[in-house]
Formats: structure tokens, C-alpha cells, sequence
């Protein structure tokens, strides 16, 4: 894995927890951002929590008021057929 340079204590929400997704987030958590994760599957947050992420739920009001950067892994809709509600949050 190579850390992900120039975000060390930023902090990042990492959407979907998928294979792209959560080695997204180890590569920012290895370069010192503060990451955030959610996926709409608990197992997938489970498996995040397990390597000591925090999952926040993105959906919620407030959640992103303070995340500076959103990574969304490549299986969710960004555009087509409609924005996820995060997305369109963000």
C-alpha cells in the first residue's frame, strides 16, 4: 500500500466500504488523515471497525460539516441514475 501524502490530519469520509473503499482508507489513515467511514451494509462496517475505523453515518445531519474531503468508491452512484444522498449532500 502507498500512504497517501498531503492530507496528514485532514479529515477524510471514505464512502463505501467495498475492496476500492476500504484500501482508500487505509491509505489515508497510513498518511495521517483522520478518516470517517460509512457503507449501507453492517458487515462491510464491521469489517471496517474491526481494522479500527470509525463509521459515521454520512446520511445523518451535520456528519459532513467538518469532513474536508469525501472519497466515493467506484460502485456508487455519483450521477446515474441519481446522485447517492451523500454525494448530492456534499
Amino acid at each position: 500500500m502507498i500512504p497517501v501524502q498531503g492530507l496528514e490530519g485532514a479529515r477524510v469520509a471514505v464512502l463505501g466500504l467495498g475492496r476500492s473503499g476500504l484500501s482508500a482508507a487505509r491509505a489515508l489513515q497510513a498518511g495521517g488523515a483522520k478518516v470517517s467511514c460509512w457503507d449501507d451494509d453492517p458487515a462491510a462496517r464491521a469489517r471496517a471497525e474491526g481494522e479500527g475505523f470509525a463509521c459515521v453515518d454520512l446520511n445523518s445531519p451535520g456528519a459532513l460539516d467538518k469532513i474536508t474531503r469525501l472519497i466515493v468508491s467506484p460502485g456508487i452512484p455519483h450521477l446515474y441514475p441519481a446522485p447517492n444522498p451523500v454525494v448530492a449532500a456534499a
